[in-house]
């Protein structure tokens, strides 16, 4: 069990203020510490509490860049209530790079460990300890992802109302629109559990999860995908009356549920449908060849739908997603 204390109600009791540090966790095998980096921005006046995160995957690094930049442009003058921004929670899979952490000793995703286990492997542990000493204190929760290694992502939101009420589901939706992203990714059946939002659900937290950039755009893209988080963060602020301004809706919104499609077989993955390009059921996305260039399968549209993005590795092995496609029901 984590001993480490955090105590954020203490923090943000102690108005105007700005603090960063990380949350010493426990020791690993050197002594160097597992930890969690944080930066607290604590207006003059009292107001809601909006938390920030990113890298539950740690090769997702546009919502980090993007959390850096909205923390360094603010200062406790520009505030009302307290921004708790968290840039790398799963600190030690962005040292490497990788989705995972390296020092579990089997495979944990950060984000199918909610809301953890304070006595199960070191990523449950910290996502029990983050649930209970950040998530708990939120008003509001945005967590940032994107394609990161693997993936291409139109830029998106995800929006996790805390209940079924149709009232908090019309509250998350308008908070979702506000963020700024083209796609909103609409509540609707996962093929995983343990997710931020079974965290977010436990405290009754909304929550937003941003779905930006990856490797396959950063050589052009990410100076863009970084503001359009750090922008997002901004637009919910405003939205939330934690800063001054007006968010401006887009008219081009594209709202759907998504659902991840698998490889077959193993090959190089050719795709012949595009991010937002329509497709109708029984057409064919993509191609996978062999190493002699024959083809030995397709992904083909088991709906009418959108595309929202597709597996970004010129190779893809079998049950890999292949796409996530937007659909309605």
């Amino acid at each position: 069990m984590i001993k480490a204390k955090f105590d954020l109600p203490g923090i943000i009791a102690k108005r105007n203020q700005k603090i960063e540090g990380y949350v010493e966790l426990c020791a690993k095998v050197d002594g160097s510490k597992i930890r969690i980096p944080y930066a607290i921005i604590c207006g003059k006046e009292a107001g809601p509490t909006l938390l920030v995160d990113c890298c539950h995957h740690g090769d997702e690094y546009e919502g980090t860049e993007g959390i850096i930049k909205t923390i360094k442009a603010l200062s406790p003058d520009d505030i009302k209530g307290t921004l708790v921004a968290v840039p790398a929670l799963n600190l030690e899979a962005f040292n490497f790079g990788s989705r995972v952490s390296t020092i579990d000793w089997s495979y944990q995703d950060m984000n199918r460990a909610y809301p953890g286990n304070p006595e199960g492997l070191i990523t449950q542990r910290i996502t029990a300890f983050y649930s209970e000493n950040f998530v708990k204190y939120a008003d509001m929760w945005i967590s940032f992802h994107g394609g990161g290694n693997c993936l291409y992502l139109e830029p998106l939101c995800s929006v996790v109302p805390p209940t079924d009420k149709k009232e908090d589901y019309e509250k998350v939706l308008d908070l979702g629109r506000s963020f700024g992203a083209q796609v909103i990714w609409l509540p609707g059946p996962l093929p995983f559990t343990g997710t931020a939002g079974t965290g977010a659900e436990k405290y009754g937290v909304p929550l937003l999860i941003p779905e930006i950039g990856g490797q396959g755009v950063r050589h052009l893209h990410r100076d863009e995908n970084i503001d359009i988080c750090a922008n997002g963060i901004m637009n919910i602020m405003k939205k939330l009356g934690m800063i001054k301004g007006d968010v401006k809706l887009r008219n081009d919104y594209v709202e759907v549920k998504l659902k991840y499609v698998h490889a077959d077989e193993g090959g190089f993955h050719h795709v012949l449908k595009k991010p937002l390009q329509t497709f109708k059921k029984g057409e064919v996305l993509s191609e996978i060849t062999d190493l002699f260039g024959e083809k030995v399968s397709e992904v083909v549209a088991p709906f009418d739908g959108v595309v929202v993005g597709y597996w970004s590795y010129s190779t893809i092995h079998p049950g890999n997603w292949a796409f996530l496609l937007g659909y309605n029901d």
